[in-house]
């Protein structure tokens, strides 16, 4: 039985970084409205789906697992 790695291959970390670019230019975007103060334009799932994409860049720049 062979040993579990604790990081991801190189090629899931990549697929992982290509698959957070939207949640991270959206994260930018909300960053904008902030500074412009519509944060009365912001919903609740946008901002969570930012944090997922910020999650998702650290796991894709790290390759750690967590699951």
């Amino acid at each position: 039985m062979k040993p579990e790695s604790k990081t991801l291959s190189l090629k899931v970390r990549i697929l992982i970084g290509i698959l957070s670019i939207p949640s991270v230019l959206l994260a930018a975007f909300l960053i904008n409205a902030g500074i412009n103060g519509d944060w009365d334009s912001v919903g609740a799932f946008e901002v969570i789906y930012a944090a997922v994409g910020f999650f998702a860049a650290y796991i894709a720049l790290t390759g750690k697992r967590f699951f």
